[in-house]
């Protein structure tokens, strides 16, 4: 639904060619119509529009075009028993007005926003058909604009005013999630901003491709692909089935173009930002906008996670995950204490979730090294035993090392660049990981090694292990260290849980 718009919207959004055959609007730079080749003509959209002047259901008389959707035109009118009220009507194209699926979504559109009883969601008053047999929705005119409008014209918004709208937002999709509803298209565009500018009220507007989340529901079928690319989670791009987090990234990815001023994927052609949407990563936040704080970045960016498993369980975690964030800077460790949340309650505090964002990097950097030391000096001990008749063992074996390595390694900055680095949330779980993996391994060589040692002193000759006697603490080095990356894979430690389940996967 599109129930209200800005003079500038309206002139943006209102299609002024029109075919003269079907009747259908195009933007301007079409010529001819796809379906008729037909020479398109130009409209006044007040003036060319057989609704303007007219009385629906006796009831409803339209004064003006306020906006043109997909699905259809969007008219200010005025109720003819009560002058005073003003209301939107959204009369379906009448094109499509043929298409029996088209007709069926246009009108569970009204019936999911009218079941749902919350203040941020627009107010339907009636459904009903004008006289030819299109089908129109009744809802409350609002005055104001829709986020898309207000970022066009800002550029970006801080922190705290992005929270203030997402978590509206959030608290009315909790709601349609309970019912079952998948809104499937929420974009800046769909939350529209009333009241008071400084602290606006946000209402959730078109449901026309929201989804029932039933297994035995027949509105949408696997395989079909509806929704706006550069808001879609990953299994939605797919044509897969979604449920409740899809439309949780698709409020991180709100939240991405609030905070850096531009969409996550900033590609116009529809299939080239699908294909984005599937096959990689957004630009860091932070290095579009610098001064984002690293908390925020991490919350943000664990909502966008590709994986629907990686990202918060619920809408009601990803509200007390930003919850903290709303709160004025000096009243934000309160605010995080008080709130009754795992997440909440496990970070101390937001300056706390912001110093494990900006170790792990370096973090990352200082293990894999040691990591890369480790394999290296190991590989290069094996090789010198095979070297050994040879008087330049030793430099061919270090040399040798450095070869078999350097393929890997490169594989494995490289995948740090691509997977990694550019995501704090996963940044900082490899950080962690890494910790792990060269602690075990390093504990798992020293011990080995002196209980070698000890034996050797007892009963050999205690000049220390030699030859093939070095090369047991390296593989149970490395033993130990895969386990531990394995055991990881598997389950984190509750500890590391509670600490960073705020932003951290």
């Amino acid at each position: 639904m599109l129930p209200a718009m800005s003079p500038g919207e309206q002139d943006r959004t209102v299609l002024p060619r029109r075919c003269p055959t079907c009747g259908e609007h195009f933007p301007l730079d079409y010529k001819v119509c796809p379906r008729h080749a037909v020479e398109l003509i130009g409209v006044d959209s007040q003036t060319d529009d057989p609704y303007i002047g007219s009385m629906l259901a006796e009831t409803y008389r339209i004064e003006a075009v306020i906006g043109d959707g997909g699905m259809g035109r969007v008219y200010e009118a005025k109720h003819a028993r009560l002058p005073g009220r003003t209301v939107a009507v959204k009369i379906l194209h009448r094109v499509l007005a043929s298409d029996a699926e088209v007709v069926s979504r246009f009108r569970r559109e009204a019936e999911i926003a009218g079941a749902i009883e919350h203040p941020n969601v627009v107010q339907v008053h009636d459904v009903d058909q004008t006289i030819d047999g299109t089908p129109f929705i009744v809802c409350e005119r609002l005055v104001g604009e829709d986020l898309g409008q207000h970022l066009d014209r800002v550029g970006r918004i801080g922190v705290r005013e992005t929270v203030h709208i997402l978590r509206q937002a959030a608290a009315v999709l909790t709601v349609a999630h309970s019912r079952g509803v998948i809104h499937r298209d929420l974009k800046p565009t769909n939350l529209f901003l009333v009241g008071d500018p400084a602290h606006p009220t946000v209402k959730l507007i078109d449901f026309g491709i929201a989804k029932l989340h039933d297994p035995k529901a027949s509105q949408t079928q696997t395989g079909m692909i509806m929704g706006t690319p550069a808001y879609m989670a990953p299994e939605q791009a797919r044509g897969s089935k979604v449920d409740g987090r899809a439309d949780l990234y698709a409020l991180g990815a709100i939240a991405y173009r609030c905070v850096t001023g531009r969409p996550p994927f900033d590609i116009d052609d529809a299939a080239a930002a699908l294909h984005a949407v599937l096959t990689s990563e957004p630009p860091r936040p932070r290095a579009i906008f610098r001064e984002l704080p690293e908390a925020f970045e991490m919350v943000l960016q664990r909502a966008m996670a590709r994986e629907p498993s990686q990202r918060y369980a619920d809408l009601e975690e990803f509200d007390a995950a930003l919850a903290g964030f709303e709160a004025p800077p000096t009243e934000v460790a309160v605010a995080l204490r008080a709130s009754q949340s795992l997440a909440a309650r496990s970070a101390t505090d937001i300056d706390e979730l912001s110093a494990v964002a900006r170790r792990a990097r370096p973090e990352i950097a200082a293990y894999s090294g040691i990591a890369a030391a480790l394999l290296i000096g190991g590989l290069a001990d094996v090789l010198a035993l095979i070297f050994s008749a040879s008087s330049l063992a030793g430099g061919l074996a270090v040399a040798a090392a450095f070869g078999v390595a350097a393929t890997p390694g490169y594989l494995y900055v490289r995948y740090l660049q691509r997977e990694v680095w550019s995501n704090s949330p996963r940044a900082v779980a490899w950080a962690r990981s890494l910790a792990a993996m060269v602690s075990a391994g390093g504990m798992v060589y020293a011990a080995s090694f002196l209980c070698l040692r000890l034996l050797d002193l007892s009963l050999g000759s205690g000049d220390g292990p030699g030859g093939w006697g070095r090369i047991p603490p390296w593989v149970l080095a490395l033993g130990a260290a895969v386990a531990v990356w394995r055991l990881r894979q598997q389950a984190r430690s509750p500890r590391e849980a509670a600490l960073l389940s705020v932003s951290v996967f």
